[in-house]
């Protein structure tokens, strides 16, 4: 935090007295697509947006998911097609040791597997941290 008189940062542990409980300081993101692969077949995004929320909300602690946006994705295995996307996009904040937890880690993979399956993906997007994971194996577990 900073201290506006003298322009200084105080400690962390400051800003955990002020705002009481732990910090979440890890940004979790999951693009959830509008359309299959073909770019023209639309999907059920309302029930992947709502099965994403809950699988944030009861292995993460909760999410946030944001209105509509417009993205391009390259498809390689199709002649390097571009397909357009109104996607909306969920945020979770996450500790290092709930993202860490291999229990965690495998539900979220197994979410993102199945929804790149069901919903007819050439990709999922999922950013942990500063790191982008481009999810093309959608094999069951």
């Amino acid at each position: 935090m900073i201290d506006k008189a003298s322009g200084r940062t105080e400690p962390a542990g400051r800003g955990r007295q002020i705002f009481g409980g732990g910090r979440k300081r890890i940004l979790v993101v999951l693009f959830v697509p509008s359309f299959e692969r073909d770019g023209t077949t639309t999907i059920d995004q309302d029930r992947w947006v709502a099965a994403a929320l809950e699988m944030f909300g009861r292995v993460f602690g909760g999410a946030t998911a944001y209105p509509r946006a417009k993205g391009i994705w390259r498809d390689d295995e199709r002649s390097r097609a571009l397909v357009w996307d109104e996607l909306i996009v969920v945020h979770c904040y996450v500790t290092p040791a709930d993202i860490e937890d291999a229990r965690n880690l495998a539900e979220l993979a197994r979410f993102c597997r199945t929804m790149g399956r069901e919903a007819h993906q050439g990709e999922i997007g999922l950013i942990v941290g500063d790191e982008y994971f481009a999810i093309r194996d959608f094999v069951e577990e």
